[in-house]
């Protein structure tokens, strides 16, 4: 009787490991299992090594937060490694894992003068990819979130990728994720004019979660994406004075916050509670906004319209036990088991960029930044298996 095919083993790579965190949430899954149409599976891949930059207890606004990735590590048999490069060869020389998770996300580190925290995503990619040139053997990568805090970064880690034909795969939840109603996107090669994403959160680390729920939509319009030729990122009462002069769509702004169950005093608030714009203006001529709203949300939605078709829905993550990234994780075992990107990487590339963007406009007081470096374009992917868009919400 034929055995069966061993499933690929990938290395975590994490800064720190607590409840709740991104490495909980996906790298646990990758350890314990997750549920999926009703039945715990194991994961299609394993884990073979954990290296964590930051353990013990981890301080946030919330409180104290203690570690848990050591003792999860120990409980289902992986071993953890002081350096990542030690991890990805498990202990020995080379490469000995079949694809490498880099979750850059929590812990303590810096905030430049901008406002960005200085996670070392690409500091831990050169890291991994070091240790595969000196074996000369590639492997797949899944960086969490944005590439890097910075696009010249961000752009390093790309044209390495490239020409080393490193498969690599990044992003968040977001554009995986419920919509309400079912099934919500844009039709693909439908003319798109203008759109709009609203969400909540800290302005760079949710910010890239609202312009990732823009870009999900934008790139399937007609042509596919062009690029971006200008940001300009509005803060305090910059945005405030966006909504009220008619910089922002406010009829695009209100049919996304309809989106969720408010009465109209509470879109009122929403609108009043406007802290954060980041105006997109595409090379095609597409005008885009991710709109941080202080108040009354905590969801994301988001709003479109073109000469012959409009569409609004909103992005539903649940709370706690955070099950949407049950559909990240099978994206990342994708991309582990296939060797192929189940969507462009160029998607997270261009979203890094126009994030970066708006944090250096903003901290100019809103500037127009005209941006020539993200003038490229991509195709979006006709269509992503395992994701949760067309699925009920769960009960």
């Amino acid at each position: 009787m034929s055995k069966a095919p061993a499933r690929p083993r990938v290395a975590i790579v994490a800064t720190t490991y607590f409840a709740g965190s991104h490495a909980d949430v996906v790298a646990t899954r990758l350890m314990a299992g997750y549920e999926w149409n009703g039945h715990h599976l194991d994961a299609r891949i394993g884990v073979a090594s954990l290296y964590l930059e930051q353990s013990g207890e981890f301080r946030q606004v919330a409180g104290p937060r203690p570690d848990i990735g050591v003792e999860l590590a120990a409980r289902n048999g992986v071993p953890l490694f002081p350096t990542a490069a030690e991890a990805v060869g498990c202990g020995g020389p080379g490469v000995a894992v079949d694809g490498v998770v880099i979750i850059g996300e929590h812990g303590d580190y810096e905030y430049n003068d901008i406002g960005q925290q200085l996670y070392p995503r690409r500091r831990l990619f050169d890291s991994v990819v070091s240790t595969m040139i000196g074996a000369g053997r590639m492997v797949p990568i899944y960086v969490d979130k944005h590439l890097a805090h910075s696009f010249t970064d961000a752009k390093a880690m790309y044209d390495t990728a490239r020409r080393l034909g490193i498969p690599v795969l990044a992003g968040s939840t977001v554009p995986l994720a419920w919509r309400i109603p079912a099934g919500s996107q844009w039709p693909a090669g439908e003319p798109m004019q203008a759109a709009i994403c609203v969400g909540y959160g800290p302005v760079e680390r949710y910010g890239f979660h609202i312009l990732e729920g823009l870009q999900a939509q934008t790139e399937r319009r007609a042509g596919g994406e062009t690029g971006v030729a200008a940001v300009t990122g509005m803060s305090g009462p910059a945005a405030s004075r966006a909504v009220r002069d008619g910089t922002l769509d406010i009829s695009l702004l209100t049919r996304a916050l309809s989106t969720f169950e408010l009465t109209t005093d509470e879109i009122g608030r929403a609108i009043d509670s406007v802290r954060e714009v980041f105006l997109v203006e595409y090379s095609d001529g597409l005008t885009g906004a991710a709109v941080n709203c202080g108040e009354v949300i905590r969801n994301f939605a988001v709003a479109c319209q073109g000469p012959s078709h409009e569409m609004t829905c909103q992005i539903w993550l649940q709370p706690d036990p955070h099950g949407h990234f049950v559909f990240l994780v099978r994206q990342i075992e994708s991309l582990m088991l296939t060797g192929a990107e189940p969507y462009p990487i160029e998607r997270t590339l261009l979203t890094t960029g126009i994030l970066d963007a708006a944090m250096h406009s903003r901290q100019e007081g809103g500037v127009r930044l005209a941006t020539p470096w993200l003038g490229f374009g991509y195709h979006p992917a006709a269509e992503i298996a395992d994701t949760a868009l067309d699925l009920p919400l769960p009960g």
